[in-house]
C-alpha cells in the first residue's frame, strides 16, 4: 500500500495499540500547523531485496511496515 501525503490514517501499533495520525505534505512541515505527535513519518529505506517503505507511530516512534497503516 503506498501511503499518500496529506492523507489520514490509523495505525495498529504493537505498543500504543490504534493510533490516527496522517502523512505530511511537503508544506505541513514548513508552515508548523501540523502537531508533531498527529504525524505519521513515512520513510522509504534500501535493504537487500530492494527499497522498502515503513511507517512511524507518532506516540513511541516505531517504525512499522506500511500494512499497519490504513486510510480513514
Amino acid at each position: 500500500m503506498e501511503i499518500m501525503s496529506g492523507d489520514r490514517y490509523v495505525l495498529d501499533c504493537p505498543k500504543c495499540g490504534r493510533v490516527e495520525g496522517f502523512a505530511p505534505g511537503d508544506d505541513d512541515y514548513d508552515e508548523g500547523g501540523a502537531e508533531a505527535e498527529a504525524v505519521i513519518d513515512v520513510e522509504v529505506i534500501h535493504t537487500a531485496d530492494g527499497p522498502a517503505t515503513r511507517v512511524r507511530c507518532p506516540v513511541c516512534g516505531l517504525w512499522l511496515r506500511p500494512d499497519r497503516a490504513r486510510p480513514v
